[in-house]
């Protein structure tokens, strides 16, 4: 009995050492570990944002106020969801930076002061609502004049809206099935718009933005559609077109000007079944030469004019939709100045033989357009060189010639030249008449006399008889010049 107490008092004590060995170090460990603090910290969620570009931070983990700071090792922050571009976010710590649904997972590990906690929330990242009203486009959407309301491809490019965000412009691109002018003229009665339909967003950046439309329901909320139509200013310019100038052969008559032409417009130029005219106004004077000299004189020239030239419709076209290109237009062949014709009439001149011959004189006529004629050349022209009369110094009737008389402008003809020139014989000649002058076209100068002393009565006789038939040879003379 005695050595089985024994043997039992043996098995207590070597049970007791056992567990003092195996529990020592637990008790180290928990004298070691500090107890659990009594602090909550402040799990803190974002509500519902709306997509900006950058990575977004939907929780916060905070202290409590006035109390120790939180271990930010100890803080974890997770999300996971699907963006809106249907790709799967996966778990990760990093913040999403594209528009979608994320569940976000906050924890708090636990430290001398602070509890541990967990918590989870989903929230949203909702893409960008651009509003119609806030599209433009990179130029002005302009085109030349076309009859219709399409719009060209390089009318309408770099089409963006203001909302979106500035590191995305080059990742969003906006489409529209369809885009016409509103109005095909160039000045409508009222604004003319682009009108872009079923325009939609794409691009890699393009699901974090969705088109509203911008007229409010009775809850007054913007209503999101996968496509919508809008407008956009816009303009037509005039088309250009080419005025051409046709003109005519003139005689000469002192002066550049181009009385008979012809206005018209190059029919490429317009829009098939439209037609234009043009016409000159008062202030439009065409002229011969060339574009910075007129030409009066005769010669070969094209015609030109600068201005003062208009547009007119035919047919219901509209004036307004053309504009002309050329202010300054010249013909496309050349034209001919010719000469005017003129008439020389010598006047009768005569002398006493031996003498030196007067100048020859004359009177000039030009043509006037067959209703009669006019005295004269035109403006200030004047003739160049002289007449001549036919040789021979004995007394008696002589022919008179064109000579040397000219002028490049007209074409001279000769009338009644002969017997305009006697010569008298010296023994009979009582009186010496000297020869008329001829200036600028004009007449003839005056006759002038010269009496001599009369010492007999029958000189005094013969001179009358002189007179007389000089008289009537004179009178003769000037019928025939008539």
């Amino acid at each position: 009995m005695r050595k089985t107490k024994s043997i039992g008092l043996f098995l207590c004590l070597v049970l007791t050492i056992i567990l003092n060995v195996a529990c020592l170090p637990r008790g180290v460990q928990a004298e070691n570990l500090a107890e659990p603090g009594s602090l909550i910290p402040v799990i803190g969620f974002s509500s519902d944002s709306v997509y900006n570009g950058e990575p977004q931070v939907l929780a916060v983990v905070n202290p409590v106020a006035d109390e120790p700071d939180l271990n930010p090792e100890l803080i974890e922050i997770t999300y996971k969801g699907i963006q809106t571009n249907g790709e799967t976010y996966p778990l990760s710590k990093i913040p999403p930076s594209q528009a979608g649904i994320y569940m976000v997972f906050a924890a708090y590990r636990g430290d001398e002061a602070y509890q541990s906690i967990e918590d989870k929330k989903e929230i949203k990242i909702k893409p960008i609502e651009l509003k119609t009203s806030e599209f433009f486009t990179e130029k002005p959407i302009v085109k030349i004049y076309d009859g219709n309301t399409s719009v060209p491809e390089n009318a309408l490019t770099g089409l963006a809206n203001g909302g979106v965000v500035d590191a995305d412009i080059n990742e969003v691109t906006f489409n529209y099935k369809a885009a016409n002018f509103l109005f095909k003229d160039v000045k409508p009665v009222n604004s003319n718009l682009v009108i872009l339909k079923e325009i939609t967003v794409s691009g890699d950046k393009g699901k974090n933005y969705l088109i509203v439309d911008e007229k409010v329901d009775e809850k007054k909320e913007l209503k999101p559609l996968m496509s919508i139509n809008i407008s956009l200013g816009a303009s037509i310019l005039p088309k250009p077109v080419e005025v051409l100038l046709s003109g005519q052969d003139k005689v000469y008559d002192g002066t550049p000007n181009l009385y008979d032409y012809q206005l018209s417009v190059n029919k490429t130029d317009l829009i098939q079944g439209e037609e234009l005219g043009a016409f000159g106004a008062e202030n439009f004077y065409p002229y011969y030469g060339e574009i910075d000299t007129q030409q009066k004189d005769v010669g070969n020239y094209y015609v030109w004019a600068t201005g003062g030239f208009y547009l007119y419709g035919s047919n219901g076209t509209n004036t307004e939709n053309y504009t002309i290109n050329n202010q300054t237009i010249v013909s496309k062949k050349k034209y001919n100045i010719t000469p005017a014709t003129v008439t020389v009439i010598p006047a009768y001149v005569s002398k006493i033989q031996g003498e030196a011959d007067p100048v020859l004189t004359y009177t000039v006529w030009q043509d006037d357009s067959g209703d009669g004629f006019n005295k004269g050349l035109y403006v200030d022209d004047v003739m160049f060189g002289s007449l001549e009369r036919e040789a021979g110094e004995t007394v008696g009737l002589y022919d008179i010639f064109l000579g040397s008389l000219n002028n490049s402008n007209y074409r001279i003809i000769l009338a009644d030249s002969g017997d305009k020139f006697e010569i008298i014989k010296k023994e009979d000649a009582v009186a010496t008449y000297s020869g008329n002058d001829y200036s600028n076209g004009g007449n003839g100068g005056d006759l002038k006399e010269e009496e001599s002393p009369v010492p007999y009565m029958g000189i005094a006789l013969l001179f009358l008889l002189l007179i007389a038939g000089a008289i009537f040879f004179g009178k003769n003379r000037l019928t025939k010049m008539d």
